[in-house]
Order: structure tokens, then sequence, then C-alpha cells
């Protein structure tokens, strides 16, 4: 399909910072914007249809606690977790053009049900949770066994596909030269889901970058981008991940969302490659960062 104009309505002219709003244009003309707040509810103020492209990864299930009201991840069962994020993708739907594609990255997580931990965990300053959801007894209502992966990737892309996305390809993305897990009874885990969901069954696709590339097409071999030294306790994934899917999933100049920004990986690609971008994010430090490495570009 030809693209189309980007409705300015997204955007702002003016680059000064209000309580909850980062607007600015890039060198490159290409306009964003950064909202703080709740995802769904920011999602419900921008115009329908308006966006060509989003690319995400929402928080994991209880990977970390960001400290901030409201956040999504930290739920007491797998249900209202799936429930969470297939209600934010529920506003995305809203305002993704009916030719538009989603990319959404998501983690699993074991159950273990070993109650609370009593160490400390040297992975992230931010797993400081007490008794997790993930550790109580009970099989978190949803009758696991311990050590038992709960599925959650797989879990979202059936609600979603129940709530009218059309899930077209769950792409591997295998995570070159990541760091092994301490685990000695399984195998280490090398791999996420990146889901590609349309909105319609018609939609922009641009194939060719694929096969230029010489890649397997449904399992993309990235190397996992190393823990930045900005201070943020974030997982972001690489560049070259935002890029392939701008590549295959966005028009030149079509605007790009990301609702769960973190440390503002799509939006800054997305605007380095031309492409105007909005993201959002419920902790206003992570929108200040990202808002930041936006003026610099």
């Amino acid at each position: 399909m030809m693209n189309e104009a980007v409705d300015n309505s997204l955007f702002k002219d003016t680059e000064s910072a209000t309580a909850t709003e980062w607007h600015g244009t890039s060198s490159r003309d290409a306009r964003w914007s950064i909202y703080q707040g709740s995802s769904a509810f920011v999602l419900a103020k921008l115009p329908e249809a308006s966006v060509h492209c989003v690319i995400t990864s929402p928080p994991y299930y209880w990977l970390r606690d960001y400290g901030v009201d409201g956040q999504i991840g930290l739920e007491e069962t797998v249900e209202a977790y799936v429930k969470s994020i297939c209600g934010v993708m529920d506003g995305v739907k809203h305002v993704l053009r009916p030719d538009g594609l989603l990319f959404l990255n998501l983690g699993d997580t074991y159950y273990s049900g070993k109650g609370k931990s009593h160490g400390l965990d040297r992975k992230s300053n931010k797993r400081r949770f007490g008794l997790r959801a993930v550790d109580k007894s009970g099989g978190l209502g949803i009758g696991l066994q311990r050590k038992s992966i709960i599925g959650i990737p797989w879990r979202v892309a059936i609600e979603m596909s129940a709530r009218g996305w059309v899930l077209r390809s769950p792409i591997i993305w295998h995570r070159e030269n990541c760091l092994p897990e301490s685990v000695a009874d399984r195998p280490s885990r090398s791999y996420e889901h990146l889901f590609m969901f349309a909105h319609s069954r018609k939609y922009f696709f641009n194939k060719q970058p694929l096969i230029d590339q010489k890649v397997e097409e449904d399992m993309w071999t990235i190397a996992a981008r190393p823990k930045a030294g900005n201070g943020l306790d974030t997982a972001p994934y690489p560049d070259e991940l935002v890029k392939r899917c701008l590549q295959i999933g966005c028009p030149e100049g079509g605007a790009v969302l990301d609702p769960f920004v973190g440390s503002g990986t799509t939006t800054r690609v997305a605007v380095s490659m031309g492409r105007p971008a909005i993201g959002i994010d419920l902790n206003r430090e992570f929108c200040i960062y990202s808002a930041n490495q936006l003026r610099s570009l």
C-alpha cells in the first residue's frame, strides 16, 4: 500500500516540555513526542488510525520492579498480567492504521513456588520484590507445577488473537552472545519471541530486506545488547532488531509508536531513520532520558 501523510496532530511544533509531554523535531525533520503516563490512557487520547508501525517490549512478568504505581508486570496472577498487556494492545489497535503492523517482543518466566528468597539477586538491583507471585505456592491459579515455564508469550498471543488481531508470524529472536543462565538442570535460554501482528488481513509488508540480507526469515540471530551504562535499569533490545522491523513493516516516513518506551531504543532508531516517532512510559526517568536522546538527533 502507498504511504499517506503522517497525522500531524500526533505531534507539536514546540520543543518545550510540560509535566507529562516532550516534543521535538530531529535534524532529518522527523517529529517525535514522548508522553509520560499510563499507556492505555495516553493511547485513548491519540488520533485513531494514525500510526503505521508499533514496535514494543512490555515489562516481563515479575522480572523487575520499577517502583512506579500502576506498573504492569507485578500482577498477582498470570491472567491479570495477560489482561493488562492485551488492554494496552486494544489501545494500540485503536491508533494503528488498518494497514499497519505490530511487532511485540515478549520473554517468558518460570514458576518456582519455592517461597520468599532470602538472598540477593545480583542480576538486577530492581528485583526487590519480597514474596513474588511466581514464588508462592498454588501454581498461580492455573495448576502449574514447580519449575515450570509459564508460557507467557503464547498466552498473550492467543488472547490477542481472540480480540481480533491477526497473528501473522511468530519470529524467534536468537539472542547471540547472550550471557548463559546459572542453571544446571535445563538448557539455558537464548531466544525470545517477537510476534508480528497485523491490524487486518491486508497490510504493508516489504519482504525484500530479508531476502537481500540472506537471513532466516522467521529466526533472527541478533546479538543481545549489553547493559547500558546510563544508570537506567532496563533491558533494551538491540538497535538492529528495531531496524529490521522498520525495514519490513513500516513505509518510508511512516509514524512509529512504542507504548512501553523504556530507554527509548524504538523511538531513537525510528527518528534516526527519518521516521516520526511516539513513545509512552509511566516512568518519568525513562521519559526524560528518551527525550534527551531524541533532542540530540
